[in-house]
């Protein structure tokens, strides 16, 4: 009786050291959603549904994206830290997200210490985009027409988000003054671009593209240091001004408390979706590269992101305004 005993108690603790595994390699076995906090059609949105698709195909099981605008972001991202940690219910981030914790004090989480971060997805340069009736073709246009019209040129933004800052970065540096106008996401902004409500934009070079291949919108500059391929002679950012750029990431996160097998479960899926070709031939027509990091990594990824931005909305008084605003 010992001696079984032994084996059963032996046996148990083998089964024990595997089940978390096995678990994991389980996942999942009902649909999953992912959260964006953005309107259809932006950047986040796209890359949501792109991975999506991905994952339903490899997974047997529906994503679902459901996208939740308001607040630059804080709706979706509130929505996820109340979700379960059981891997159901994700989220897509970018550097949106980071900019408007960077410019806010009454926001009821933490980037960094309240979620799980599973990976980054992709990576790039924005693009500065303006409606083609107006007599600019270049950065040098757009300075010398924002000067020559101070508070005339229209310059919308995703409202708190890493491309406002990018915006009052480039208008600073510039030297210019614009008349900012606030959206709740890259979608609807652009479409007002496009119509002549507003005047220019800053927004993910991929976003962009089909719409200055149809003529809709006119790029007087790339944010990413080198010169985009498929655009060879729109100058950089930096080109004109020595040090200005602006780029932006994608990642995929969760609620806080996941098991560190689920987490990997989520990231090695994550790795393998980013290493099909389809998607990857997609991503990088759209000007995203496809990077996949470890959870750590992409944790101080968030990191880091979150303290230079701080440090540039103390810079560009962004923060300031926002607080008046909002008094």
């Amino acid at each position: 009786m010992k001696l079984i005993a032994r084996l059963s108690a032996g046996l148990w603790t083998a089964i024990s050291l595997l089940l978390p595994a096995a678990q994991g390699a389980e996942f999942p076995t009902r649909p999953v959603t992912l959260i964006v906090g953005y309107a259809p059609g932006g950047g986040t949105d796209i890359v949501a549904r792109s991975l999506a698709e991905v994952f339903s195909r490899k997974w047997g099981q529906q994503v679902i994206v459901r996208n939740r605008p308001g607040g630059t972001g804080v709706l979706g991202i509130r929505d996820l830290k109340s979700a379960a940690p059981d891997g159901y219910t994700l989220g897509v981030w970018t550097d949106s997200d980071v900019g408007n914790s960077a410019v806010r004090d009454d926001l009821d989480y933490d980037l960094v210490k309240d979620f799980d971060h599973i990976g980054q997805i992709a990576a790039g340069g924005t693009v500065l985009v303006v409606n083609p009736s107006l007599p600019i073709k270049s950065f040098s246009d757009f300075t010398s027409y924002a000067k020559q019209n101070p508070g005339k040129l229209n310059f919308a933004v995703v409202s708190g988000g890493g491309m406002h800052l990018d915006s009052l970065r480039i208008e600073a540096a510039a030297g210019v003054k614009t008349t900012i106008i606030g959206y709740p996401g890259t979608g609807p902004a652009l479409t007002d671009v496009i119509a002549g409500h507003v005047d220019a934009l800053v927004l993910p070079l991929g976003v962009a593209l089909p719409y200055v291949k149809s003529g809709a919108v006119r790029i007087v500059a790339v944010g990413s240091t080198t010169r985009w391929p498929g655009l060879p002679d729109v100058q950089t950012l930096s080109e004109a001004i020595p040090g200005l750029e602006s780029t932006f990431f994608y990642g995929l996160v969760g609620p806080k408390g996941m098991s560190a097998d689920l987490k990997a479960t989520l990231n090695a899926a994550l790795q393998e979706a980013l290493r099909d070709p389809k998607l990857g031939e997609k991503f990088l027509s759209m000007g995203f590269i496809p990077t996949g990091n470890s959870p750590s990594e992409f944790k101080a990824v968030i990191a880091k992101k979150l303290a230079t931005s701080r440090t540039a909305a103390e810079q560009t008084g962004l923060k300031k305004s926002l607080q008046k605003e909002n008094k």
